[in-house]
């Protein structure tokens, strides 16, 4: 698995595709949060599961099939891919 780095979906929503650079393909998304204007809310593709959200809570991140408080604490696109890399199903 390579880096993750993030690319525009090119829709004018400000979200961004969290591409590896190793296999060129998408592993998750980057959307800005509807709670939180500024911060950003990190989802990992899982094949069986969909879409599954980064849920921050305390000093650990666990994955969970909805948004939710704690899944829109990222602050910046780097912070939300680098939660990505952290949590993508292997």
């Amino acid at each position: 698995m390579g880096q993750l780095i993030a690319v525009d979906r090119g829709d004018g929503t400000g979200c961004y595709y969290a591409i590896d650079t190793t296999t060129r393909q998408p592993v998750g998304e980057v959307i800005p949060s509807d709670i939180y204007p500024g911060n950003y809310r990190a989802c990992a593709y899982d094949r069986s599961s969909g879409l599954m959200w980064v849920k921050v809570s305390g000093s650990s991140e666990t994955l969970v099939e909805y948004t939710q408080v704690g899944t829109e604490d990222f602050t910046t696109v780097q912070e939300a891919l680098a939660a990505i890399s952290r949590n993508r199903p292997r």
